[in-house]
């Protein structure tokens, strides 16, 4: 069981409003932040094309925390409906690495 960090938003590479960053292929970006949330410049293409996006920190302010119905199943509890983390008791959230392509898996 783990606790997942706060969800972090997913730009194609393309999107005029993603921030700079280190581009990597989709499926990548999903095993990095697997509770991810796509940005609305997310197509059907992106997904069917493993195009390259690029991660931006969610920016969530302070909350408490409100159970979803979303409970992947390694994490600790359900993930929050407001920024899709679990809110580790004690513990700040911890970013999760953003490996590259063709970085070691």
């Amino acid at each position: 069981m783990r606790d997942y960090p706060e969800a972090h938003i997913i730009h194609e590479a393309k999107c005029a409003e993603a921030p700079p960053g280190l581009f990597v292929f989709r499926a990548r970006a999903l095993q990095s932040y697997p509770n991810s949330r796509p940005h609305t410049c997310f197509t059907s293409a992106t997904v069917a094309y493993d195009r390259l996006v690029v991660a931006e920190p969610g920016g969530y302010q302070p909350h408490d925390y409100l159970p979803s119905t979303i409970r992947p199943d390694d994490a600790t509890r359900s993930l929050c409906a407001v920024c899709r983390g679990t809110h580790p008791v004690g513990q700040p959230f911890n970013l999760l690495p953003f490996l590259g392509v063709g970085a070691a898996r």
